[in-house]
């Protein structure tokens, strides 16, 4: 099989993407897990289009590691597109809750509250404000008017 090109930083990958697309070069077996978890999950063809499903085909069946930076920038955003799709619902609420622990963070921490820097990586804080966020935005919810 062929090696293509010469491998490139990938600081700039969301993090929902998996851990085994950063810490190398994407592989046969990266391209193959991805694309076998979005088939199994039927949102290989909901997602992709025909032409981002035929540029991974083709590499799975031509290159065993992918290293040109181009191809690995394309193939980058085609895959951030199906890790995005592929995300559990519960991953996504994490994902938001991260968001806002972050800013609140960042906001106590600009006021002098230096303890407030462990909010960041405080999971079951980030999960609340993520369920929060997401029940408070659910259509058809009926608020007590009543305190």
């Amino acid at each position: 099989m062929v090696i293509v090109g010469s491998s490139r930083s990938r600081a700039s990958v969301p993090g929902s993407l998996s851990e085994k697309l950063l810490e190398g070069p994407i592989t046969r077996e990266v391209l193959i897990g991805f694309k076998t978890r979005g088939l199994r999950r039927r949102l290989w063809y909901s997602t992709l289009s025909r032409m981002e499903r035929g540029l991974v085909d083709l590499t799975i069946r031509w290159v065993d590691k992918v290293r040109s930076g181009r191809m690995t920038e394309t193939l980058l955003r085609i895959l951030a597109k199906l890790a995005l799709a592929l995300e559990t619902g519960m991953g996504r609420v994490l994902g938001r809750g991260r968001e806002l622990a972050l800013r609140a963070s960042s906001l106590a921490v600009g006021w002098g509250n230096s303890q407030a820097y462990a909010w960041r990586y405080d999971e079951p804080y980030a999960l609340a404000l993520g369920l929060g966020r997401v029940t408070t935005a659910l259509p058809g919810r009926v608020r007590n008017q009543n305190p």
